[in-house]
């Protein structure tokens, strides 16, 4: 069974303690031969306090008397900072030093992800045409251009970037230019077929 601390047994001893605090502690007491003995040295000098006050003087001011104590005490203390050790430098606080470290660190992981971030490589451009020719039908397929030439006349598909396009031409009579804009990263498709 766990102790009651001093101030428990002092309070149980001048009859201080609440109802039930109470009721454990002299449960505990009465079987407890040391903490029974300190409960009776605490009586004893209750006791003998009684009596050392009952043979004080009658007519003692007892406030006036405790203000003085209290001055005198209020003086020793400021005379004991005066020729105390004198006070140290207060530290500096870390919360500027902290949030520069924080700070410093965002930066560089931000600049190490901008630094990863994947590139956009140029694609190699094919400078070379293609042509197929169909019952007198030509599909010329360029970088820059689909263009169909059949009786004299020509029809021309013209792309609106020269570099980065597909081209591919089909014996079967189609032609076609793919390219992928690099600002809005999206897919135009250009495919003439001929049929008869």
């Amino acid at each position: 069974m766990k102790h009651p601390g001093e101030i428990e047994l002092a309070l149980f001893a001048g009859g201080d303690l609440g109802f039930f605090e109470r009721r454990l502690v002299r449960k505990h007491v009465r079987q407890c031969e040391s903490c029974r003995s300190e409960v009776e040295a605490l009586r004893r000098g209750g006791e003998q306090l009684r009596t050392v006050v009952e043979a004080m003087p009658d007519g003692v001011n007892w406030t006036q008397l405790s203000q003085e104590m209290t001055g005198n005490i209020r003086v020793g203390l400021a005379a004991g900072e005066c020729v105390g050790p004198e006070p140290r430098e207060r530290s500096k606080s870390l919360g500027w030093h902290a949030a520069g470290v924080m700070a410093a660190a965002f930066v560089i992981g931000i600049g190490a992800m901008w630094w990863n971030i994947p590139r956009s490589r140029p694609r190699p451009v094919v400078t070379a045409t293609r042509a197929a020719q169909q019952d007198g039908v030509v599909f010329d397929v360029s970088q820059a251009s689909i263009d169909l030439t059949a009786n004299g006349g020509k029809m021309s598909f013209l792309s609106s970037r020269s570099g980065g396009v597909a081209v591919s031409v089909s014996m079967q009579g189609s032609a076609r230019a793919q390219y992928v804009d690099a600002d809005t990263d999206q897919v135009t498709i250009n495919k003439v077929y001929y049929a008869q």
